[in-house]
């Protein structure tokens, strides 16, 4: 059924990947577990559907649930048997700049609590478009006169959010990807209700621009901390695939400027959750659950320790929610994804893909002709002569020599230069009990404290001497926090020179000690055998 329109307003742009981006497609690959989504003629894109779940789930945080009725009526609704279709029209996007782009392909795996090595049945691997990937942005609302103040003030706000990046796309959002800003951004409004403006529209005319709202809506922030450090030695992740002259690589990303160096935020979530585990299961006494299924006890390992799964997330938690109302929905808090969000760490070091293909096949032992096929020429043409092919091989127990086939090279990156490590925490996915609230926040920085200790190295081959990290400080911010976490204001813009923790507010960190040891006495205890 026709519906009457008096105004549309259209939001176009581009928008630019701060972070790699993973829209997953149906199908299967050969190359991976799960690929990215592709058209009928097998080119990248995002789905409309997919932008419009993550503009829909912005404008609901910032609205509120006092407002969940107009939200509904401009982005629609289905409620058992009643509904109502969407105002908003958001079109597929497309990839700009997809000559040349590389699809990178992302390993992942779980950690087995009980041996510290991978998981049974627990690997993976996603394809990503790496950061500097655009895309185009276009969303149109149609709306009445009596709508319009509302719509302006809503669709000022989400453009703003855009252009400042706050609005995440696509998969593993709390794993460091899908982060995106708009660029070149128009908000226009063209008249429906005149034929001037009926015919401006069809001409293909450009639309009165929208100003910025006086007062726009802006939803509560997380809690954000950046961690600003450095290797004490050689760092890295390892690629998915050998090399030709070294066996192991470095993961690298594309970016604006060239291939990086990259630690997945992925890997930093696993490594200080793992770390969270291991201090609430050494207070409770908690054992590991045994399991004869392997995946399935890598999954108990996750959901049976308390406190962690709100901060981390925990598979298969989320409650359905089905014919319930957008206000009955916002007073859920959903298990399933953690409260705690980690972006990719880039190495600050810049070289050409052409440069990496050839340290990938260069030669790290042999003097062959011509030179720059040896893999330290190699390297030192790329401005990277910290780095070095590190030779290891076992050692057989029996006669003391090296052990046969057991001799492997690894490409060590030395003396790297990092971004800071960029953690944000959603205080409104935390339980909504302010003390176990800061029970939550309160592990999150006991495990950032055995962090600056030293006792968490990050990336690969951490049992063999690398991943060492220092702390040269921790930064908090936070800028506009949820209703009920008063007591964390008091972080404001604080700055912890070497990561100190202790220099806290004393305040502050009384309260948390307090509500730390609440929620560990509210807590039953099982002593293992």
């Amino acid at each position: 059924m026709a519906r009457n329109i008096d105004r549309r307003l259209t939001l176009s742009g581009h928008l630019t990947a701060l972070t790699p981006l993973h829209v997953g497609g149906f199908g299967q690959d050969v190359d991976t577990d799960l690929p990215l989504a592709r058209d009928g003629a097998g080119t990248w894109y995002v789905p409309g559907t997919s932008l419009a779940g993550a503009l829909r789930a912005w404008c609901e945080k910032a609205a509120g649930p006092q407002q969940s009725d107009e939200i509904e009526r401009i982005w629609g609704f289905q409620l058992r048997d009643r509904g109502a279709a969407s105002c908003v029209s958001v079109s597929d996007a497309s990839v700009l700049n997809a000559a040349g782009l590389p699809c990178e392909i992302r390993d992942s795996v779980g950690i087995d609590r009980q041996w510290g090595c991978a998981a049974e049945q627990i690997k993976f691997d996603r394809a990503v478009l790496p950061r500097g990937t655009r895309l185009t942005l276009e969303l149109t609302v149609e709306f009445r006169d009596s709508l319009r103040d509302r719509v302006l003030q809503l669709f000022g706000s989400l453009y703003q959010a855009l252009r400042e990046g706050h609005i995440r796309l696509g998969a593993a959002k709390t794993r460091g990807l899908g982060k995106v800003r708009l660029e070149d951004g128009r908000l226009v409004e063209h008249s429906l209700s005149t034929r001037e403006g009926i015919l401006s529209l069809l001409r293909g005319e450009t639309g009165q621009p929208v100003p910025a709202p006086v007062q726009p809506l802006i939803p509560p922030s997380p809690l954000a901390i950046r961690i600003h450090w450095h290797p004490r030695g050689p760092l890295m992740v390892k690629a998915g695939e050998d090399g030709i002259g070294v066996d192991s690589l470095p993961l690298v990303t594309g970016t604006e400027n060239g291939l990086a160096l990259v630690l997945p935020g992925s890997s930093i979530k696993g490594a200080l959750r793992n770390q969270a585990e291991r201090i609430v299961r050494t207070m409770l006494r908690l054992p590991l659950p045994v399991e004869d299924d392997p995946k399935q006890r890598f999954l108990r390992h996750l959901r049976d320790v308390p406190l962690v799964s709100w901060l981390f997330g925990a598979a298969g938690e989320s409650e359905p929610r089905t014919g319930k109302t957008l206000a009955e929905k916002r007073t859920e808090i959903e298990l399933g994804r953690g409260a705690l969000a980690v972006d990719d760490c880039y190495g600050q070091e810049r070289f050409s893909p052409d440069a990496w293909h050839r340290i990938t096949v260069a030669d790290p032992e042999a003097k062959p002709d011509p030179p720059e096929l040896l893999l330290r020429n190699e390297l030192d043409r790329a401005n990277l002569p910290a780095w070095t092919a590190a030779f290891h091989v076992a050692v057989d127990r029996w006669t003391g020599g090296a052990a046969e086939n057991l001799l492997y090279s690894v490409l060590e990156p030395h003396a790297t230069s990092w971004e800071p490590i960029e953690l944000a925490v959603d205080l409104e996915r935390l339980p909504a009990d302010g003390s176990q609230r800061l029970a939550a926040v309160a592990l999150l920085l006991l495990t950032l404290r055995d962090l600056v200790q030293g006792r968490i190295p990050l990336g690969y081959a951490t049992q063999r001497g690398m991943g060492a990290v220092a702390i040269d400080k921790i930064v908090f911010h936070t800028p506009r926090l949820p209703d009920g976490c008063d007591e964390l204001h008091a972080l404001g813009d604080l700055e912890l020179a070497g990561g100190d923790l202790a220099a806290m507010p004393p305040e502050l960190r009384d309260r948390l000690v307090s509500a730390w040891q609440t929620w560990l006495e509210s807590q039953p205890t099982e002593v293992t055998a």
